[in-house]
């Protein structure tokens, strides 16, 4: 089984008739701070399979990881190939992953490496960058305008 589509969006959803809509395609996040947690993101991957892969059970393996190779999150999954839907053709998969919250420490690069049965198939990257200082000013002065609304 192969990776044929792997990205990372503001929002995605597959209709009732099988079309996959990607909205806000993303490969790195401005946050306004660090640490900093996403509200949501979607991962979405495509797989093919071959016609001698029917029936066969995949463990699939998503990894993020942060530039330093540590392991922030790991989702583990089996999936059965499935026949194709005209026979003769590959085996076409498509899924879609929301992801809540996930947190990151520290500006640099990211992945989410996918793995299929222990195989490594692709890598998504995923730059955080600094804050910048005007954002930084913002956030504080948020902060103390709320602690002068508090008293």
């Amino acid at each position: 089984m192969n990776v044929t589509l792997s990205v990372l969006a503001d929002c995605a959803n597959i209709t009732e008739d099988g079309k996959l809509n990607i909205m806000g395609v993303f490969g790195e996040i401005n946050p306004p701070e660090l640490p900093f947690a996403l509200p949501m993101m979607y991962l979405v991957l495509g797989f093919s399979a071959s016609p001698s892969e029917i029936g066969s059970e995949k463990d699939i393996i998503i990894i993020l990881m942060d530039g330093e190779g540590r392991r922030k999150l790991v989702i583990e999954s089996k999936a059965v190939v499935p026949p194709p839907k005209r026979s003769g053709s590959p085996t076409y998969i498509q899924t879609i992953l929301g992801l809540a919250g996930c947190k990151f420490e520290h500006e640099g690069v990211y992945d989410f490496a996918i793995q299929v049965n222990g195989e490594e198939k692709t890598r998504i990257p995923l730059r955080i960058n600094t804050p910048r200082r005007e954002d930084l000013d913002d956030t504080a002065e948020r902060e103390h305008n709320d602690d002068k609304e508090d008293t």
